[in-house]
């Protein structure tokens, strides 16, 4: 399943050969019908702009939504954790995922970098896939709201994933998030100030599907949940009081 691999290559960082291979990204998306039509037409959209951008200002382009912008990041925990203890303890239980399927992080970038993320999930089950996009459906349409605000075509592809995952985000908490943060271009001391802000999404039952107060063994709930279901809990956790 490809699919999930090549939505999350077009989420890097541009560079000389990833606009080569555009043309085989559609012909895949294609083959595989793993999304709908109106889907592929947004990604072909998406990559056709890409390909009729200078490199340069396509990278430049890059770097200000997803590098400059905390409400655009690409690191999923981010916007549920901010930089709090639970995003520790959650990047742990995601690298322990990893290790149990047998993979290993050759890169700088943290377990919860959503490129990294869907090349996992393209390696494993279709459904179960689907399951787990379902579990950050709520990042997703945050992220495909903000974006479609900016008036970016990046937006084809968290849309995308949204058609592909089992759940669907929660309208109303989509909505509460983009009131706080809506993607527009952000002044300097803005930029500044994003950063000192509380979490798109707070470690609810909404948002967790645990109650944080019955969360005996500590961690991340919405990690553990995760875990859980896709029975790689690592053995030997500790379990903390």
């Amino acid at each position: 399943m490809k699919t999930l691999k090549i939505l999350g290559a077009l989420l890097t960082y541009p560079s000389a050969e990833l606009l080569a291979a555009l043309p085989e990204f559609q012909i895949i998306l294609k083959k595989e019908t793993w999304l709908p039509d109106e889907s592929l037409k947004s990604l072909d959209h998406l990559m056709s702009w890409m390909n009729d951008q200078d490199l340069l200002d396509l990278q430049e382009e890059f770097v200000a939504l997803f590098d400059r912008t905390p409400s655009l990041c690409l690191h999923l925990f981010e916007h549920v954790h901010g930089d709090s203890r639970d995003r520790g303890q959650a990047l742990v239980d995601l690298s322990g995922v990893y290790k149990d399927a047998g993979l290993l992080i050759n890169t700088e970038e943290m377990p919860d970098y959503l490129p990294l993320f869907l090349e996992y999930l393209s390696m494993i089950d279709a459904e179960e896939a689907r399951q787990n996009l379902g579990e950050i459906a709520n990042v997703l349409g945050v992220l495909a709201g903000r974006l479609s605000n900016r008036q970016s075509p990046y937006a084809a592809v968290f849309e995308a994933l949204i058609e592909a995952a089992a759940n669907k985000p929660d309208a109303k908490a989509v909505e509460e998030a983009l009131k706080e943060a809506a993607g527009k271009v952000s002044t300097f001391d803005e930029l500044d100030e994003s950063w000192e802000e509380q979490n798109a999404f707070e470690n609810s039952l909404q948002t967790t599907g645990q109650d944080m107060d019955s969360n005996v063994g500590g961690g991340c709930p919405k990690a553990e949940e995760m875990l859980a279901r896709m029975n790689l809990q690592p053995e030997n956790k500790e379990t903390r009081s």
